[in-house]
């Protein structure tokens, strides 16, 4: 799940805060997220560009092919809402498809191969924050993400812990192992890792919004790709994901009004 919190507020004292500032998962997505407000993008901006930057340089986490949660405020009217991007099942899932003859769960089979696989949301999510409450091009707001997907970044610390968590699945995934391993092992610190087919993907996104994923070519080779490997995508899964907006929870806790993220998030 993509996770990823844009905080501006500098002073508990000021009415105004004189700066922004934003925190995230990552110091390449922060500063995507500066680069972006420096440029005169808007808060909705950033937020964009700070999630498409933890899609490439997070390869542990969803990336562009899981779903998220954004939960916004717009100030200048007080409107708040959850964008929700969730993945959703294939129309080909069944309810006992993660069981055996005798109904009992085939260990690993929801959590590691193609059959695991999810609809993505967060390419929809990305394309609607930007157009809908943005304030710069979605090109310019994937820009970031873009050249690092094709330039790459350095494997630190996290990555290499995180890798050795997932290393077996990693391994018996080619693909996979060829782009985030280093000889199928956890790769040294400091290892660039370079994603030329997602700067691809996230190029034909910045150019034709969710066309560009879930339509045409990109879409086809995911399917075949997914198919290919056991799954169940079709093409009619993809052209039908929808980004769906939902009213956050609120309440009151010692005189602090709260807004939060709705079901299905945890929240």
């Amino acid at each position: 799940m993509l996770c990823a919190w844009l905080l501006v507020s500098t002073s508990l004292l000021a009415a105004r805060p004189p700066v922004a500032a934003i925190a995230s998962a990552h110091p390449l997505a922060t500063q995507a997220g500066m680069d972006i407000l420096s440029s005169g993008g808007n808060a909705f901006d950033a937020a964009v560009a700070l999630s498409a930057v933890l899609a490439v340089v997070e390869p542990y986490s969803s990336g562009l092919g899981g779903g998220g949660f954004w939960l916004l405020h717009r100030a200048r009217d007080g409107h708040e809402v959850m964008v929700d991007g969730r993945e959703t099942a294939p129309l080909a899932a069944t309810r006992d498809m993660y069981l055996d003859a005798d109904g009992n769960p085939v260990p690993g089979l929801s959590v590691d191969g193609a059959l695991a696989a999810g609809i993505p949301g967060v390419p929809a999510a990305l394309v609607h924050i930007s157009r809908r409450y943005g304030r710069l091009p979605l090109q310019q707001n994937l820009a970031a993400a873009i050249r690092l997907a094709r330039e790459g970044f350095e494997v630190d610390d996290l990555y290499r812990r995180m890798a050795q968590f997932r290393l077996t699945a990693l391994q018996n995934d080619m693909a996979a192992a060829d782009i985030v391993l280093q000889d199928d092992e956890v790769p040294e610190a400091g290892r660039r890792i370079v994603q030329a087919e997602l700067a691809a993907t996230l190029e034909s996104i910045a150019r034709l919004g969710e066309k560009g994923f879930y339509q045409g070519a990109v879409a086809r080779k995911l399917v075949q790709g997914v198919r290919a490997a056991g799954g169940i995508w079709s093409l009619q899964d993809l052209a039908q994901y929808r980004v769906v907006e939902r009213q956050p929870v609120r309440g009151v806790y010692r005189g602090m009004r709260i807004s939060s993220a709705a079901p299905p998030s945890s929240g």
